[in-house]
């Protein structure tokens, strides 16, 4: 086996990733894998011909022990004779506002800041210490999650300004160097830590993996991901010719059209790709958008009818008009007649809103307690990392439509109302709970939307609790006495 080194020497030059005269910016939690990777580079700068520096996120997550690590990094930094930055972010005071996990959270604000320290210092790249462990983990959460190629693909080695000398080398190839070496280093007891998807992985699924099935699994998994990220460029190339030959008018964030014939001539996987990037093209993201929303814009290309309209997460709206397929985006929330012309009400996540005679109580329900489904219509469970925390009370319009739980494609409300025998009069009475992008997501008292369903893969259940206000003062209950809920989320 090649010592830590040369795997590392290896990577650089394979990858490409520094150039002599660059400055590296190394992100140093305090763990083996950082901590070897900062030894790595000033063992070695002065062959590179590199400048270093070092940056560090203390995220108190556990109390002292973060303190701590950020205090060993600052004097290791010290130690060493290099520029070292050292931040401390609550994490969790943050996350409300990212609406995402608190290890997602992290991240995010982890990136944020070592970008800030990187453009501070006039650093050309930064340098994170993922392994080759790293890599596959990350390969097997994204295949157990149902992920396509590009999930499988995994961490790429270089991307922008950021580099992973140590994705072919694993977290064995680190400690062992350290020791030999005779240079301490931290370990986060947190990784041990089941709740954690990632942790169950490393702990239970690659073991067994590797003594009842293949020793060289992880290897494996890592020269998969090498293939498929090979791939997924070429395709994504192939990709880029088939948009602009497909594409008929249209600008960055706005409308664009795509000829329907161009589409039928292509390719089942290039197709899809083709319905990604239309909407990646008009939103600039893809969050939400799932195999089942790309398969109804394919049924409409292979049996398209004039006028014929689609509605998909983000507030975007596919027609078939004419010759070209159309993807745009639609109006912000329109105030409905049942409002007296008022625009619709936010709802308190994560707390108590009163409002139109009606009372809704929101919080997140812990995954384990099976929360998820209910046997009362006054309650829903929903995906709150798909629904966001804004949320919108208003009443019937004409011309909504919705996904109703169990269904696949969308249905007009008045329909489902004519279906569910809804007496007229009750119609304009029903409250209806939406995205900030004006999506349905609970039609309350009668149901929900398949599109925000709690799933096997939810990772943050939102539940939804409604009454009548005059259910509660019958009850002997007062509107003013507000039930107090738990905020804290549940990992």
């Amino acid at each position: 086996m090649k010592p830590l080194v040369e795997k590392f020497k290896a990577a650089l030059t394979r990858y490409r990733m520094v150039s002599p005269g660059e400055k590296v910016l190394v992100s140093v939690s305090g763990g083996a894998d950082s901590v070897a990777l900062l030894h790595l580079f000033y063992d070695l700068r002065n062959d590179l011909k590199l400048r270093l520096a070092v940056a560090h996120l203390n995220h108190l997550a556990r109390g002292k022990a973060s303190d701590e690590d950020a205090l060993f990094v600052s004097r290791l930094g010290e130690k060493l004779g290099l520029e070292t930055h050292i931040e401390t972010i609550d994490v969790k005071k943050e996350q409300a506002a990212y609406k995402t996990s608190f290890q997602e959270t992290a991240r995010l604000l982890r990136y944020r800041f070592l970008e800030q320290v990187r453009q501070k210092t006039a650093a050309d790249k930064i340098a994170l210490g993922h392994t080759a462990g790293d890599q596959a983990e990350t390969v097997l959460i994204n295949f157990l999650r149902g992920s396509g190629m590009k999930g499988l693909t995994g961490i790429p080695p270089v991307r922008n300004c950021v580099i992973r000398p140590l994705i072919e080398s694993f977290h064995q190839d680190a400690e062992t160097f350290l020791k030999s070496r005779g240079l301490p280093f931290r370990t986060d007891l947190s990784n041990s830590d089941p709740r954690y998807l990632r942790n169950r992985i490393r702990a239970d699924l690659i073991p067994k993996l590797q003594t009842e099935y293949n020793k060289n699994i992880l290897t494996h998994i890592v020269q998969t991901a090498e293939i498929l990220r090979d791939e997924e460029a070429f395709l994504d190339a192939c990709l880029q010719k088939s948009f602009a030959a497909c594409f008929t008018s249209g600008q960055k964030g706005s409308d664009v059209a795509l000829s329907l014939e161009k589409i039928k001539a292509e390719s089942p996987a290039l197709q899809k790709r083709l319905v990604r990037k239309a909407f990646f093209f008009v939103n600039n993201h893809l969050r939400r958008l799932t195999a089942r929303h790309v398969q109804q814009v394919l049924e409409s290309v292979a049996r398209p009818r004039r006028g014929r309209e689609l509605h998909l997460p983000g507030r975007l709206r596919v027609t078939c008009a004419g010759d070209d397929l159309v993807f745009s985006k639609t109006p912000g929330h329109r105030p409905g007649p049942s409002t007296g012309g008022r625009p619709p009400t936010p709802l308190k996540i994560f707390g108590t809103t009163e409002a139109e005679r009606f009372r809704f109580v929101t919080r997140l329900s812990d995954p384990k307690s099976g929360g998820g489904y209910s046997g009362s219509l006054n309650r829903a469970f929903l995906d709150f990392d798909k629904t966001g925390d804004c949320i919108y009370l208003r009443f019937f319009l004409p011309g909504d439509r919705f996904v109703p739980l169990g269904m696949s494609g969308t249905k007009k409300l008045k329909s489902f109302f004519i279906d569910e025998k809804i007496p007229r009069e009750q119609r304009n009475r029903t409250p209806i709970l939406t995205t900030r992008e004006n999506d349905i997501i609970w039609v309350f008292g009668k149901r929900i939307s398949n599109t925000y369903r709690v799933t096997p893969e939810t990772k943050n259940i939102l539940l939804i609790e409604g009454i009548p206000l005059n259910d509660l003062a019958g009850a002997g209950i007062q509107p003013e006495n507000r039930e107090k809920t738990n905020t804290k989320i549940n990992i």
